[in-house]
């Protein structure tokens, strides 16, 4: 791997936990695909694609996984 090609996964690295810490402090709200991909400074289509490659599922399923598990933590706490 050229010294090039990892600052670039570095900082394609930086820009998607950008998108992570805000779908973590946002996660109550409505999170679309463009303010991600904003937040990232990526066009959507790519956002989606360097997203997907890194964390391993798409934005949405991603966003979808994290309010399931927090309202299913929720329920046991409250029960």
């Amino acid at each position: 791997m050229t010294s090039g090609s990892l600052r670039t996964q570095k900082e394609y690295a930086r820009r998607v936990n950008a998108a992570l810490d805000f779908i973590d402090s946002n996660l109550a709200e409505e999170i679309s695909l463009a303010k991600l991909a904003s937040i990232a400074c990526f066009s959507p289509y790519h956002f989606h694609r360097i997203f997907s490659a890194l964390v391993g599922e798409p934005p949405a399923e991603y966003v979808r996984r994290l309010r399931l598990e927090k309202a299913a933590g929720l329920l046991v706490n409250n029960l």
